[in-house]
């Protein structure tokens, strides 16, 4: 590795850090914030079931764990596969979270209603928390669903009916003079001659000519020297 390699593999690794500090500084002022809201959240519902004397086990201890885990570490979770990595709750936390808060505005309303009613010189109803289910589906207004038919008094479809179009073929005249069928049989079909087969003609290859029965002698010429 050359020094130009070495000085930008150096300055990218540097680069890399500083991005890495950065996200991780932004996630933990996130989920410091997330904290002091869950905290102060947390507190309030907790408080309010309190008072109104509807808590259950699980909400009172849910509450006061997860309120001394946010005062200890800051967060109430430490896997970051179950939560953002910039929240204090896990998505189950924030599910029971979102529970005890509706829970807390039925209680409100129900207690607005009762009071409504005392003042207007009523008792309140024992049996207003109590809610019939088995008969609701006949009285309820059915949910239509989010289309609206778009179909009106009188509408025809704008189509083509090919039967319309058709024309109907003219029927073929009869013939003048109509003949019976007849059933046709072998005799009356015309025989060809038959073609003679093809023989060509047969001709003896050229006989090799005669060998000489007296060998010639090989030649033998003597130069002299000197005569190159």
């Amino acid at each position: 590795m050359s020094d130009y390699d070495r000085e930008q593999w150096q300055a990218e690794q540097a680069a890399q850090d500083q991005a890495r500090t950065a996200y991780r500084d932004k996630m933990a002022k996130a989920r410091e914030r997330s904290a002091s809201n869950a905290k102060r959240k947390i507190a309030r519902l907790h408080f309010k079931l309190t008072e109104l004397g509807h808590i259950s086990d699980f909400e009172d201890e849910f509450g006061e764990s997860v309120l001394e885990r946010l005062e200890k570490f800051g967060s109430a979770f430490h896997d970051l596969e179950k939560g953002r990595a910039g929240d204090a709750l896990s998505i189950a936390q924030k599910q029971v979270v979102a529970r005890m808060n509706k829970k807390v505005k039925d209680l409100k309303a129900k207690q607005k209603a009762s009071d409504e009613q005392a003042g207007e010189g009523q008792e309140p109803d024992p049996d207003a928390d109590y809610v019939r289910t088995a008969d609701r589906w006949k009285n309820e207004p059915r949910k239509k669903g989010g289309f609206k038919s778009k179909r009106k008094s009188g509408f025809k479809p704008r189509v083509r009916n090919i039967e319309d179009e058709l024309i109907e073929d003219e029927p073929l005249p009869p013939p003048k003079n109509p003949v019976p069928p007849r059933l046709a049989s072998v005799a009356d079909i015309p025989k060809r001659p038959r073609a003679k087969p093809y023989i060509p003609e047969y001709t003896p290859p050229p006989a090799p000519a005669p060998k000489s029965l007296t060998a010639k002698r090989p030649f033998l010429r003597i130069v002299p020297k000197g005569c190159d």
